[in-house]
Parts: C-alpha cells; structure tokens; sequence
C-alpha cells in the first residue's frame, strides 16, 4: 500500500457514504484505541452495522478488519515510537537485569490488569456450569489451544469429566456429540474467529452451555454464551497472540480450577491422590 492508512481514508473522504463516514469520523478521532477493539464495538460506537464496517474496509482495498487494524498500526508505529514513556520499552541498550525487571513489571500489570476485568458473577456463573456438567470440553484455537490444553492438564487431575481436543476436525466431531448437560470452556481472544463461531453453533444445537473466555464482551461469540470472562491487555495488532494475553487466560483458569475444588473438596483430593499415586511410579 502506496499511503498510509489515514491518508488513504482522507482521500477518499467524499467517496464514502454516510455511514462509512461515520467510521471514518470515528477512526481518525480515535486512533490508537481503534486499534485494540471489535469490529462489533466499533459499529456499535458508530452506529452502522458490521457488515458497513466490512464493506468500508473492503473499499479501502483491504482483505477486512484485522487488515484495517494492522495498517492502522503500521500508521501509528513512528508516533508511537515518539511518545513512549522513558524506560517502558526493552532496548538493545538494556541488560539482562534491566530486561528481566521490564519482563516482571509487564507480567504483574498484567495480572493485575485481569484482576480487574474479572467478574466475581461470572465467575460464580461458570463455577456453577462447571460443577453441573455432564463433561467439560476446554477448546481454542492456535496458541490459545496452549491455554485449554493447561486447563485440562489442571482440571483432570480433580475430576475426569474434562477433556480436550486440539484437531480441529475432532473438535467439531465431539462437539456434535454433546448433550444438554455437558458445558466447553473455550479460550478465545477476539471472540470472533470462524471455528469459534462455528463451534457456537454446533454448541448450541445440541443444547450445551458455553463458558468464553475473551477479551471482548461484545464480541460475536459473547453474545451466545452462557458465561464470558472477561481478560487479556490491548494486545496491538502485530503482536499475534501475545505471552500477556495466555499468562492472562491462565489467571482465569487458576480461579475457575481453585472455586472447583472449593465446592467439590473430596472428590478433586480423591482424585488428585490417585493420580498422584500413579504418576510416582513414573519418577525415578
């Protein structure tokens, strides 16, 4: 792309509809936070449908709204480069020690950061889906597939109900499968991929519930599910599932495994010195 993304939208300021206007008004106002939002939170700030939103990138000569954003961060790179704030940015002029307390500050705002997004309802909410469930399936897809394969890891060891899946064939395998006491706990940050929306509605066929973990709570799977857990930093559109966004997800699996155990302390200590039995006879 010849221009940059704003100039592209100035010059074809008159092209535009009203709507697409709209978008464009919004966009150029609010820039940096565009970058971190939903196609579903930025029509509804606007006002105009998803599919505007898609048409008007489209016509901005884009693949879609992840494209938008991508170009939107690649405009905003040399200002954001101006104003970072002194000593918040690991440099080739740091040292080890430097990096390693740049590292540990980020991960602590981070979970403190989840800390906050966190609804003690919701949080009751799925604990309350979870301990009724027939079986619980922890699904996500490319490296939040890492996160539901860690709450699996954690949550068989207390009750063998849970299971996971990675291929995404076998997912949609089991899922069909499903019965209306059974419950998935699927890890996604956007909320807004094409197998977590297909996954909604084979989900919601068979009558199962759904817990989500996103960022977005008005993103496209959010409003089908029967719980959303709020998580994750504004993670910038370059960053492709960032370590912040997993170590937030896992903030979120701990609570749910820790209020599992709560309510069902004899069956997961039952559980958990079996496995644990077993698993010694592994060590050397």
């Amino acid at each position: 792309m010849g221009k940059d993304i704003i100039a592209l939208m100035l010059q074809e300021y008159e092209r535009f509809t009203r709507s697409e206007r709209k978008i464009a008004d919004y966009v150029l106002e609010h820039q940096e936070e565009t970058q971190y939002i939903s196609i579903t939170d930025l029509s509804g700030r606007c006002g105009v449908a998803v599919s505007t939103v898609s048409l008007f990138c489209r016509k901005l000569k884009l693949a879609g709204f992840n494209d938008f954003k991508l170009e939107l961060a690649r405009a905003a790179l040399p200002a954001r480069a101006a104003f970072r704030a002194p000593g918040s940015e690991i440099t080739a002029e740091d040292s080890d020690a430097a990096l390693m307390g740049k590292v540990l500050s980020a991960a602590q705002d981070t979970l403190n950061n989840a800390y906050h997004m966190l609804s003690e309802r919701e949080v009751t909410r799925s604990a309350d889906l979870l301990c009724r469930a027939g079986q619980v399936v922890c699904l996500g897809q490319g490296n939040h597939s890492a996160v539901a394969l860690a709450a699996w890891a954690q949550f068989s060891t207390t009750s063998p109900k849970f299971k996971t899946i990675q291929d995404s064939h076998m997912q949609t395998v089991v899922l069909s499968t499903l019965s209306e006491g059974d419950a998935v706990l699927y890890f996604s940050y956007s909320g807004a991929t094409h197998e977590l929306l297909e996954a909604v509605e084979v989900i919601r066929a068979r009558g199962a519930k759904l817990i989500l973990v996103t960022r977005y709570p008005n993103s496209p799977a959010s409003a089908y599910a029967d719980a959303v857990l709020l998580c994750g930093p504004n993670e910038q559109p370059f960053q492709f599932g960032s370590t912040s966004a997993l170590m937030a997800q896992l903030y979120v699996v701990e609570v749910l495994l820790s209020e599992f155990v709560r309510r069902n302390p004899e069956e997961a200590e039952r559980n958990r010195q079996s496995v644990g039995k077993a698993l010694t006879q592994k060590c050397v």
